[in-house]
C-alpha cells in the first residue's frame, strides 16, 4: 500500500503549516490497523492539507494517496472518501490549488466508482457524494441506485443524480418528495432545489414530517451553513413562508428551532422577508419550550427593523437583565437589550445602567445602539444623574460621536476617567484633564489618536513617537486604522527616519504585517524627504499580490497625489490592476481618480466597493455622481449587501441602505 509514497518530494510542497514534511508519515499512519491512530492521522491530514477549506500543493500530492487508502485503509473509509468528495466540492474547498485539486479527484474516478458497491454502507454512502463531485455519469449512479436498499445511501444517490443528471431524475425525484422514506424525501426536496425544479403539491407537509422523523441532509452535501436553510432560502417566497409556518408549528422542539434558524437565513438574504416571516418568529416567543423561546428571540434580535413592530414584547425582556448580565452567554434578556439599542428605543438604557452598578458592565450588550435624539438625550440625563454609569454609556456616546454630551462626560472623568477620556476622544474634544487617561491609553492599547491627543493638549510629542518607534523597530504592533494620523506632523518625524528609512528596501516583506510597516514607514519618509525614496517600496508592496497592504500602498498614493502626481503616474497600470480586488479597489479607484483618471472608467469598483467600510466616503470625497445609478440599483434590490455576515447582516444592511440615501442626496446636491 502507498506505493511510491517516498517519491513525492514532499518537503518542496507546502500545506497550511509550512512544508509537507509530516504529509507523508499521515499518510502512512492513516494506514494503521490501530484506530485511534488511523483516526488521530486523518484528522491532522484534514487539518494540514484541506485547512479550514483551503487546499495546497500538498493537497494535490496527497489525492492519490487518500484515494487507495479509501479503498484498503482497515479503519476510517468512510471519511477517507467523504473528504475526497469535499476537495473536489466547490462549496468546501478553497484556494490556489483548488483545480488541480479537483482534477486530480476527478482522476480517481474509477476508484471512486467501485465503491459505490462497497460492502460497507457508510462508503457507500461517500462514494455517491464523492463520484458526483469528481464527475461521474449518471449510469453508474442508477445502476447503483436500483439494487440500493439502505436509506442514507439512497438519500445520497438521490442527491448526486439531482446533481448529475436533473432533467432525467426530476420526475423521480419529484414522486421521492412525497412518498419516499424520510431520508430520502428530505435530499429528494434539496436535489429539486438545486436543480431549480418546483416542489409537486404537498411537499411541503412531506418535508417538515421528515424532518420532524428526525432526518438530516449529510453535512458534506450541504452548500455550507446548515442544510436546512437552504429549503427556506432556496425557495419562493409563497412557499418558504408556508414551510416556515410548519415548521414552526411541528411536534418536535428541534424542528421548531431548526424552523426558526432557517427564517433567520432567509431573512439574512433578503430585504423583503422580514416583514412576512418575523411575525411567524415573534409567535415563537410564547412556545412551551425554553430553547424554542431562546432561538425565537435570537432571531427576533437579528431582525432589523422589523422588530420594531414587537418593541413592547423586547422591552419586558429586556427589564429582567439586570438578574442575569453576569450569566455565561448570549441570554434571551441581552439579546433583547440589544434590539432595543439597534432600534433606537430608550428602554435599553435603564436595564444595562442597572446592571453596570450591580458590578456587571456590559457595553457590548449595546453595540451598533442607534442614535436619535430621544436616546441621546436620555442617555445625557443618565450620565448627568449618575456620572458613575460612563462606565457603559460613555461607550455609547463614544461610537455617536455626539459632540452634545460633553459636559456630562468631562463632569464624569472623576468617576470614570478611561471610559470618559476615550469617549471625549472619539468625539474629538480635547480637555488637560483627560491627559493621564490619554497616556495611559496609548501605554494600555498603543492607540495613536489617544497620542495625538497628548501632543495636541500638552506639546509632548514623546508618546506619539515612541509607538511610532516600537512598530518601525518591530518590537510593537501596528495601530489599527489608517495611518494618516501621521500626516502633517512634519519636523516631529525627524527622530524616527533613520528607523523609516530602514524599512524602505525596494522589495515587499514577507507578511503583510511587515509590509503595512513598509508603508509607514513610507508615509513617514514622504512627508520629510519627498516621494523619489520611498516610490521602489511603496510600487513593490502594491504589486505585492492579494493583501490588505496593498490597499494601504493605495491609500498613500492616493494621499500624495495631487502633489506629485508627474512622480506616481508610473503607478497607474499596477493601481489598474487592484481595481477587481476587493481589499483594494476602492484605495486604488481614490488613487487613480486624483492622478487624474476620469471617474466614469472608475465608477464600476467605487459602486462595487461599497460593501468595502471607505466605499461611500470615497464616493463623496470624490463627487463621483456617476455612481448614483448604481447606488440607487444597491438600494432597490432585493438581495442583501453583506459586510462580514453574523447575526448583524440585516442590522448593517439596513444601515448601509439608509447611508447610501445620504450618500447620493448629498451628491445629488452638489
Amino acid at each position: 500500500m502507498l506505493r511510491g509514497l517516498d517519491e513525492v518530494d514532499w518537503d518542496e510542497l507546502f500545506h497550511a503549516y509550512g512544508k509537507a514534511v509530516d504529509t507523508a508519515n499521515l499518510l502512512r499512519q492513516a494506514a494503521s490497523p490501530d484506530a485511534d491512530t488511523a483516526q488521530e492521522a486523518v484528522s491532522e491530514l484534514h487539518g494540514s492539507i484541506f485547512h479550514q477549506g483551503t487546499v495546497y500543493p500538498a493537497t494535490v500530492a496527497a489525492v492519490p494517496f487518500l484515494a487507495e487508502l479509501a479503498t484498503a485503509a482497515p479503519h476510517g473509509r468512510a471519511d477517507l472518501v467523504w473528504m475526497l468528495g469535499m476537495l473536489a466540492d466547490p462549496h468546501h474547498a478553497y484556494g490556489d490549488e483548488v483545480l488541480d485539486v479537483r482534477a486530480a479527484v476527478a482522476a480517481q474516478l474509477p476508484v471512486l466508482q467501485t465503491l459505490l458497491a462497497d460492502g460497507d454502507q457508510n462508503v457507500r454512502e461517500a462514494a455517491a457524494y464523492t463520484a458526483a463531485q469528481a464527475g461521474t455519469d449518471a449510469e453508474s449512479l442508477r445502476k447503483r441506485w436500483r439494487t440500493e436498499t439502505a436509506e442514507p445511501v439512497r438519500a445520497s444517490l438521490a442527491l448526486a443524480l439531482g446533481l448529475i443528471d436533473p432533467a432525467a431524475t426530476g420526475p423521480e425525484l419529484t414522486d421521492l418528495v412525497l412518498g419516499a422514506a424520510p431520508p430520502v424525501r428530505v435530499a429528494a426536496a434539496v436535489a429539486l432545489l438545486r436543480a431549480g425544479l418546483p416542489w409537486p403539491d404537498g411537499a411541503v407537509t412531506a418535508v417538515v414530517a421528515a424532518i420532524d422523523d428526525g432526518a438530516i441532509v449529510e453535512y458534506c452535501w450541504a452548500h455550507g451553513g446548515e442544510w436546512s436553510a437552504e429549503l427556506v432560502v432556496a425557495t419562493s417566497a409563497p412557499v418558504a413562508r408556508e414551510l416556515l409556518d410548519q415548521l414552526l408549528k411541528a411536534d418536535k422542539p428541534k424542528t421548531r428551532e431548526l424552523g426558526l434558524y432557517a427564517a433567520s437565513e432567509r431573512c439574512d438574504v433578503s430585504r423583503s422577508a422580514p416583514p412576512q416571516l418575523v411575525p411567524l418568529v415573534a409567535a415563537a416567543v410564547n412556545d412551551p419550550d425554553p430553547d424554542v423561546r431562546q432561538g425565537a428571540v435570537s432571531a427576533l434580535s437579528r431582525a432589523g427593523a422589523a422588530a420594531g413592530r414587537y418593541a413592547d414584547l423586547l422591552a419586558g425582556l429586556a427589564a429582567g437583565f439586570p438578574d442575569v448580565a453576569g450569566a455565561r452567554g448570549f441570554t434571551s434578556e441581552y439579546q433583547a437589550v440589544n434590539a432595543l439599542a439597534r432600534l433606537g428605543d430608550p428602554r435599553w438604557i435603564d436595564p444595562v445602567c442597572a446592571a453596570a452598578a450591580a458590578g456587571h458592565r456590559t457595553p457590548w450588550s449595546v453595540r451598533g445602539a442607534r442614535l436619535e435624539p430621544a436616546v441621546l438625550a436620555a442617555v445625557r440625563q443618565r450620565l448627568a444623574d449618575e456620572p458613575a454609569r460612563a462606565d457603559v454609556l460613555a461607550f455609547v456616546l463614544g461610537t455617536w460621536r455626539a459632540p452634545e454630551a460633553v459636559p456630562e462626560l468631562l463632569a464624569a472623568l472623576p468617576h470614570e476617567g478611561p471610559e470618559a477620556a476615550g469617549a471625549l476622544l472619539a468625539i474629538g474634544h480635547d480637555d488637560p484633564a483627560a491627559v493621564p487617561h490619554l497616556r495611559a491609553r496609548v501605554t494600555r492599547t498603543g492607540d495613536p489618536a489617544a497620542a495625538l491627543a497628548v501632543r495636541r493638549i500638552t506639546g509632548d510629542a514623546r508618546p506619539l513617537l515612541d509607538l511610532l518607534d516600537t512598530v518601525l523597530s518591530g518590537k510593537g504592533e501596528l495601530p489599527r486604522g489608517p495611518q494618516t494620523f501621521v500626516d502633517g506632523l512634519g519636523e516631529t518625524l525627524y527622530p524616527l527616519l533613520p528607523a523609516a528609512r530602514e524599512q524602505l528596501t525596494g522589495a515587499a516583506a514577507r507578511t503583510h504585517p511587515q509590509r503595512e510597516v513598509q508603508i509607514l514607514a513610507a508615509r513617514i519618509v514622504a512627508a520629510v524627504d519627498g516621494v523619489p525614496p520611498v516610490l521602489a517600496t511603496v510600487r513593490a508592496v502594491l504589486a505585492g499580490g492579494w493583501g490588505p497592504a496593498a490597499s494601504t500602498a493605495a491609500g498613500l498614493i492616493a494621499d500624495l497625489a495631487p502633489d506629485h502626481r508627474d512622480t506616481l503616474a508610473a503607478l497607474e497600470p499596477l493601481l489598474r490592476g487592484r481595481l477587481g480586488d476587493r481589499l483594494s479597489r476602492v484605495s486604488a479607484a481614490r488613487a487613480l481618480a486624483r492622478l487624474g483618471v476620469p471617474v466614469t472608467e472608475l465608477t464600476e469598483p467605487l459602486v462595487h466597493g461599497v460593501a468595502d467600510h471607505a466605499g461611500l466616503a470615497t464616493i463623496l470625497e470624490l463627487r463621483a455622481v456617476e455612481t448614483i445609478p448604481g447606488l440607487v440599483e444597491l438600494t432597490a434590490r432585493d438581495s442583501r449587501i453583506h459586510l462580514g455576515g453574523g447575526d448583524d447582516a440585516m442590522w448593517n444592511d439596513e444601515l448601509l441602505v439608509e447611508r447610501i440615501h445620504t450618500t447620493i442626496a448629498a451628491l445629488r446636491a452638489g
